[in-house]
This record gives structure tokens, sequence and C-alpha cells, in this order.
């Protein structure tokens, strides 16, 4: 009998395979990992930038005042920091500090005071002879503005003493009388208060009008 003839299909022989003929199961998973990774360390290192200037900023800063230090104690061990403390100290001494060797810089550069005169007995009877002068002045109706100047006037020139002479200036008493401008010199004058007040109200009535025209006067030119 005739057999029947199955038509033959050659096995195909299967390889196993290899690990390099395609990507594993795993390999998806590991690369999502490394792709998370390094998203994470990219967020990290930009917040990690202002720290490491920080950083330096505070390196750099400690190196400086190391420096300026190490400059100042360089400088003070030097001739010239002595040099620095003796003019620091001439200028306190020139203000009036302490003792600059027996004396002071203030003693020795000091300028000779000026020397001083006894004009009269020290203006004792002042208030008296300003009060005698405020009485005669009302009767002439000079008085608020006018007495103003008048005591400025006459406080200018002998504080009210009637004792005054003056050997700079020439003048006499309260109102100051100077014969080399006024001419004789009144009967009585250089012992009486009152005979110099009014002599001298006669005097500004004459030639200025007012106490305050000789007052500004006497501002101009020291005399009246």
């Amino acid at each position: 009998m005739p057999t029947s003839h199955q038509p033959h299909h050659p096995r195909s022989e299967v390889t196993p395979r290899s690990a390099s003929a395609g990507p594993s199961r795993a390999g998806p998973s590991r690369s999502r990992g490394r792709v998370r990774t390094d998203r994470v360390l990219s967020l990290l290192r930009p917040a990690c930038g202002p720290a490491k200037d920080r950083g330096a900023a505070f390196v750099e800063m400690a190196a400086v005042t190391i420096l300026v230090a190490a400059i100042m104690v360089a400088v003070y061990q030097l001739e010239l920091s002595r040099t620095f403390n003796n003019g620091v100290r001439q200028m306190v001494c020139l203000v009036e500090g302490p003792g600059c060797g027996e004396q002071t810089w203030v003693d020795a550069d000091r300028p000779e005071e000026p020397e001083e005169y006894e004009w009269g007995s020290g203006n004792s009877n002042a208030l008296e002879n300003e009060s005698l002068a405020m009485s005669r002045a009302a009767q002439r109706e000079w008085t608020d503005t006018e007495w103003g100047c008048l005591k400025n006037l006459w406080s200018a020139i002998s504080h009210w003493d009637h004792t005054l002479v003056n050997p700079t200036t020439g003048e006499h008493g309260i109102s100051g009388f100077n014969p080399a401008r006024h001419g004789s010199m009144p009967s009585g004058f250089a012992e009486s208060a009152s005979v110099q007040i009014d002599w001298g109200l006669d005097h500004i009535a004459q030639v200025h009008g007012t106490p305050c025209v000789a007052w500004a006067y006497w501002e101009d030119t020291r005399t009246y």
C-alpha cells in the first residue's frame, strides 16, 4: 500500500536568546531609575551653589582680617608707631592734656597775658551810678530804647566806674571825658559821679541828639 507521505517540515532549531539580542526585562526599569537619579541630582546641584559662594566669601573675609591684623602688629612694632603716638600725645597736650615733661604744651605755647590796668576803685559804686544816670536820662525822656543805648555806651566806656582813668585812650569817669577831644575838664568832674553824668548827657544832646545816635557813632569810631 502506498504510504502517505506527510510533508516534511524541517525543524527549526531554537537557539536560546542571548542577552545581547535585545533588552532584558530589567532594562527599562534600570533606565527609569537612572533618569530619576539624574533629575534629583540636577535639583540638588543649584542649591549647593550659594552655599559654596558663602563659604568662599567667608574664607576671603577671614584672610583679609588676618592680613590687616598682621599689618597693624608690624606697624606697631616699627618706629612709625612711636612717631604716631608722639604726634597724638602732642595734640592732646596742645588742647590741655596731661603734663608733657615739666610743663604742658598749653603753658609753653600760651601767649603772655595782656597787662591789666587799675583804672579805678573796682566799680564799687557802679550800681548807684547807673541808677543815677537812669533817673537823669528819664528827665530828658530818654527811656526804653534810648536808655538801652546809653547803658551800652557807658558800660563799654567805663563800666560805670566814676574813678576811671584810661591810660590808653585818655578817657575819664563814667561818661568818658577826654581832655584831648573835649577841652578843659569841668570843675569837680574827677570826684563826682553826678557831674560826670550831667556832662555826658549834655554832650550827647548837643553833639549827637540822642544816646542811640551817640552809641552808633561810638561803635564805628570808639569815640563820641
